[in-house]
């Protein structure tokens, strides 16, 4: 692990790029190191390496040990390489496009300082892929607090200038990669330079193999749920980050002030803040209840049966009611004078919270009679588990399901009663800065999402200032985010959305051996699939039960080799 303070940070990217080539998009949204929080603190000193390294004589000279993980499953504190563990080349596949990671790591056989350099790539026809595609990072451990304890975890992702490692300590590093729109199909080669005082001490071949083809959108809805950061500039910038990792749409907040008004110029800017960021889906996300129809009480009202800070709904009244339908119409029409088209949450879990049941049925009902045109969707699950029946409450009520339970039954209900509602997964992957969990992260956005016919999936939380263990994206020094790797988990899944979605498009009408051979494929991954939900473990995840990293890579490449076939 690397400490904070053993990163020594400077104005330029650790990766050198080409004079007057332009930084792909992503790599110019992020930030570059961590700011401090009050909620996770550093974990200390990085523990020693344990003994028992067993460098080679060229290595002894170098002082450096390359070794290689999978990218979604780091080293543990005090990791020692085996001599299977040795890294001397990476390898990837990918479509144009597309950005991905490759991870490696270095323990050192004495006290270093290193720094890490990407060559160009050269390619089929003398075509080359230029340095400034390539992001290298290190892995941050930070420690939180699970239970009456504290546990140290990689987390956080920051660039670097230089890297101390003392004797005995190792590193991960993570490299983010991105292949150009315009890439042509072939092989890509180029090396890794591990460097110090100037000179190589190790270096990994690197190989980036381009596909002939190109991934689709999927027709469906992935998002996070985010808290504005504040101002059109920082809303811009975490917008591009979701778009770049995958999300098709996203949230955009209702700007209510403290009396519960809404204004026309305030929430139409919010809006094209929206547009403009150039999500695939022609669809946003809102909710119109905190300081509308509700407050939200951080010391809770025994009275009602309130167990913890949530909503209280106001009382309800004619003048009320008149008050949220003129809002929703204001919704509306911004968003149709820009092509849009809103989906509203009236309200947060209400069948878990009971006092909270009748306002909400209350301000479906008045959608549904005075705004029928607007799409309503609700987050269910917590109150089927605490034995209510949601499929009763919302009967009729409801566009869009949007569930953080897989319960089978009570789901065939709602759909034999109403065959033409939609449901989406929200929640499923557990939070953004508990220990575990990266498979369940990319999981839930890709192939479980897949296997359960969803119409989207959802997590919580992008960004958020009051519940920071639950962030996605971790604040930087300087403005924007710097990524975390349970936000990398959730890219891929998205990717392994964008791969199913794909095989399927080039599966349409399709016949022959190479077709079928794709259709037995997909069938044996959509039965290896657990639909089911877990209860929440902050140490091994979320509530959905994920296979391995390599299973979730075996099936990406089988995908893509069928592509090719077809």
């Amino acid at each position: 692990m690397v400490r904070l303070p053993a990163l020594a940070v400077a104005a330029a990217v650790a990766v050198a790029s080409l004079a007057g080539a332009e930084t792909p998009e992503q790599f110019r949204v992020w930030g570059r190191r961590a700011a401090p929080n009050q909620y996770l603190a550093d974990p200390g000193p990085a523990p020693a390496g344990r003994p028992g390294l067993e460098a080679t004589p060229a290595e002894l000279k170098d002082g450096v040990v390359v070794y290689r993980r999978p990218a979604f499953d780091p080293p543990p504190a005090g990791f020692v390489p085996s001599a299977a563990d040795r890294c001397r080349e990476l390898e990837v596949t990918d479509c144009p496009g597309q950005y991905g990671p490759l991870s490696f790591g270095v323990c050192a056989v004495r006290d270093t300082v290193l720094s890490l350099t990407v060559t160009g790539l050269r390619g089929p026809g003398g075509r080359t892929i230029g340095p400034e595609h390539f992001d290298i990072r290190a892995v941050r451990s930070i420690q939180v607090a699970v239970g009456d304890g504290l546990v140290v975890i990689p987390l956080l992702l920051e660039s670097f200038d230089r890297a101390n490692l003392p004797a005995g300590d190792s590193v991960s590093f993570w490299v983010t990669y991105h292949v150009p729109a315009d890439a042509a199909p072939g092989a890509y080669d180029g090396v890794v330079r591990c460097m110090a005082g100037g000179r190589e001490l190790s270096s990994v071949s690197l190989r980036l193999n381009v596909l002939p083809f190109r991934l689709v959108d999927p027709e469906l809805d992935l998002y996070m749920y985010s808290q504005d950061p504040g101002g059109p500039k920082a809303v811009a910038r975490e917008y591009a980050d979701m778009r770049l990792h995958g999300m098709t749409t996203g949230w955009v907040h209702a700007p209510v002030t403290p009396e519960g008004v809404l204004a026309r110029e305030a929430m139409g800017g919010a809006i094209e803040s929206f547009r403009q960021a150039g999500f695939p889906r022609r669809v946003f996300f809102t909710d119109l209840a905190n300081r509308v129809t509700c407050r939200w009480l951080n010391d809770p009202d025994k009275s009602i049966g309130m167990w913890g800070p949530w909503f209280r709904y106001l009382p309800l009244s004619d003048a009320l009611d008149r008050r949220v339908v003129e809002l929703l119409k204001l919704i509306r029409d911004e968003s149709r004078a820009r092509g849009l088209a809103p989906i509203i949450e009236v309200g947060d879990e209400a069948g878990s919270h009971a006092w909270t049941i009748a306002p909400i049925k209350h301000y479906l009902e008045l959608m549904k009679r005075e705004v029928p045109d607007l799409t309503r969707e609700l987050t269910v699950g917590g109150g089927w588990a605490s034995n209510e029946p949601e499929h009763d409450h919302w009967r009729g009520l409801l566009d869009i399901w949007t569930t953080n339970r897989w319960l089978a039954d009570q789901l065939a209900i709602v759909r034999s009663r109403e065959p033409g509602v939609r449901f989406q997964l929200y929640n499923m992957a557990g939070a953004g800065s508990a220990p575990g969990g990266l498979s369940a992260a990319r999981h839930l956005f890709g192939f479980y999402a897949w296997a359960a016919g969803v119409a989207g999936a959802a997590q919580w939380v992008y960004f958020h200032t009051g519940t920071p263990e639950h962030n996605y994206a971790w604040p930087a020094e300087g403005g924007g985010f710097v990524p975390t790797l349970r936000w990398e988990a959730v890219r891929e899944g998205a990717k392994d959305r964008r791969y199913l979605a794909t095989l399927e498009a080039a599966l349409a009408g399709k016949t022959g051996p190479a077709a079928d051979e794709a259709r037995s494929f997909l069938g044996e991954v959509r039965d290896a699939i657990r639909l089911f939900h877990e209860d929440y473990d902050p140490v091994s995840g979320g509530r959905v039960h994920a296979p391995p990293p390599r299973t979730l890579d075996r099936w990406r490449d089988r995908m893509a080799e069928l592509m090719v076939k077809l």
